[in-house]
């Protein structure tokens, strides 16, 4: 499996206050972010922020509270995505809780709850006990375990995670969490020394796209 990034282990801090502008000028391509080889596809109606999480990765737990409430302050023209990271058969199966989980009517506190129960079955190996207690766990959120088996094996779900590891593929990640801006810059998460300096280069990426899109 690939190594989880380990620098972002972090009290909040506001970056750059009252100097905006001068902590912008310092991020440069290939320092604080990369440009992808080949860019990844977007919607093209709105400018795409994508996260790659892992439900067992405790800095992606960590990064949910500042990522959600910096997605408060974005424009109407942005959108944010998040995409499960996937290295290995678990983890596979943890990316199809996830889209599950999307489709449950109290998906955003199953989800919050998912970071906690996923970190405490890292140690269980087998994928058929770790199924049966994801399973029991979603009944607390009013899944049955019939819905969850049903869901699991269906096409719909199975088509969402070919496309995820098809787009993780392209992204060139190596660690959680990651974003990828617009399918076409990736933000180097070594170069921060926050999670707040990660989500200000990820707002100085957006501005650079929209305004490569105006000249465009």
């Amino acid at each position: 499996m690939k190594k989880l990034l380990t620098l972002l282990l972090l009290t909040f801090v506001v970056i750059g206050c009252g100097d905006k502008n001068a902590l912008e000028a310092n991020y440069v391509e290939g320092v604080n972010y990369r440009a992808l080889a080949t860019p990844i596809a977007t919607n093209g109606e709105q400018i795409e922020v994508m996260e790659f999480f892992w439900y067992g990765c405790p800095h992606c737990e960590s990064f949910e509270q500042p990522l959600h409430q910096w997605q408060k302050t974005m424009a109407a023209d942005v959108d944010l995505v998040q995409s499960p990271a996937i290295w290995n058969d678990l983890m596979k199966l943890h990316a199809k809780v996830f889209f599950i989980v999307q489709n449950m009517a109290d998906s955003d506190k199953a989800h919050a709850a998912l970071f906690q129960e996923v970190m405490a079955l890292r140690e269980i190996r087998d994928s058929k006990l770790q199924t049966q207690k994801l399973a029991d766990f979603l009944q607390n959120f009013g899944l049955s375990q019939a819905d969850f088996e049903r869901q699991l094996a269906s096409a719909e779900i199975n088509q969402q995670l070919a496309q995820a590891i098809e787009v993780m593929a392209q992204s060139e990640i190596d660690g959680t969490p990651s974003i990828v801006v617009n399918g076409r810059y990736l933000v180097l998460n070594q170069s921060a020394n926050s999670f707040e300096q990660v989500l200000d280069i990820t707002r100085f990426l957006v501005e650079k796209e929209k305004g490569r899109l105006a000249v465009n």
